[in-house]
């Protein structure tokens, strides 16, 4: 057992070793007008059966005074935007401000397709927070990489919805969170370094970290991130895309020093806890940093959301069932706030 452990670590400490000098590498002056999943995510189907007893049309005036689901459409700088708001029968029985969670689909996808699968309103149903699944502009975020959505105020659009929720309801906005799948994590890591002053931490699920977000990230504020990136990811590859993406190991050493990390930690090994679905979750984290930074390595998962099967008309990989992609986020962020941040 000992020896099989020290295999699986190794191969991934070797993995690391290829990323670093691969990722080297790349040009970071370089912008990507398409990448592998502008296409194939495109054809992702993911289940998107609807909660819709407790839905709602919301309009601006209204609050959010009884549980469910409100499906809110407004205008946003000139365009109609729509997203769903999960609020949580708990959230009723806080006698405090609650979190805000903005959740972002991937490319090719609906934030009603992100809420049946990702999730987080079970969550938000225990912990009392409120969550918001928006819809992109054509299914995808202009996350800055300078293709036909490059016109699309995304940043303004989400901006919007933490002051829409908090309009309607008792928003705690040092405690607001982005988190995100594929492209849906490009844009998130975006969010963190463009507003840092309203999100407290966000998180990324199959996406490394974007070169084409470095001018925009290199003089931000250390920022709490999490990375979750499979191995065998055939979208946007655990070893990265040159001159498009760093790889995982890169990613992880990006924000490590972003986040003014003394050093960054031993890899980990989890717990097996679902040996029959042939991955093997390994944890690295930056150590004494200015802000946390994690990444999760799932060793031979793909493209896809840990804890939730995602349906796809193609081979998007293993979905690793030995964690809860969203329990595990939200364990991170409960933990961060714009307040602690700025003592």
């Amino acid at each position: 057992m000992l020896l099989k452990r020290l295999l699986l670590v190794s191969v991934l400490l070797l993995c690391l070793c290829i990323a670093a000098v691969s990722a080297q590498d790349a040009s970071p002056e370089a912008t990507p007008v398409a990448t592998a999943e502008a296409t194939a995510e495109a054809t992702v189907a993911a289940v998107t059966e609807s909660t819709a007893e407790a839905t709602a049309e919301a309009t601006a005036a209204v609050r959010f005074d009884v549980p469910g689901n409100y499906a809110v459409r407004q205008p946003v700088l000139n365009l109609t935007r729509q997203y769903i708001v999960h609020v949580p029968a708990k959230y009723f029985e806080m006698k405090a401000p609650v979190p805000l969670l903005l959740v972002l689909h991937g490319a090719g996808g609906t934030g009603q397709g992100m809420q049946s699968f990702s999730g987080f309103d079970a969550i938000s149903d225990k912990e009392g927070f409120i969550v918001a699944y928006p819809d992109a502009i054509n299914t995808a975020w202009n996350d800055n990489r300078g293709d036909q959505l490059s016109s699309i105020d995304d940043v303004g659009y989400l901006e919007h919805i933490i002051d829409s929720v908090a309009e309607k309801a008792n928003i705690d906005l040092n405690r607001v969170y982005a988190a995100g799948y594929s492209r849906g994590g490009m844009m998130s890591y975006r969010l963190g370094c463009v507003l840092p002053t309203k999100f407290a931490a966000v998180a990324s699920v199959a996406s490394t970290f974007p070169m084409y977000l470095l001018l925009e990230c290199q003089n931000a504020p250390p920022k709490a991130v999490m990375i979750i990136q499979g191995t065998d990811d055939p979208i946007v590859p655990w070893m990265g895309i040159q001159t498009a993406y760093f790889s995982a190991a890169e990613s992880l050493r990006f924000w490590g020093q972003h986040n003014r990390c003394a050093v960054l930690g031993p890899i980990k090994e989890s717990v097996d806890l679902s040996p029959l679905d042939g991955t093997r979750l390994l944890i690295q984290e930056g150590s004494k940093c200015k802000q946390p930074v994690v990444l999760y390595s799932v060793f031979h998962g793909g493209h896809t959301w840990p804890g939730h099967p995602v349906r796809a008309s193609f081979d998007l990989g293993l979905t690793s069932l030995d964690f809860d992609a969203a329990a595990v986020i939200w364990d991170f962020f409960k933990g961060q706030s714009l307040e602690a941040e700025a003592s």
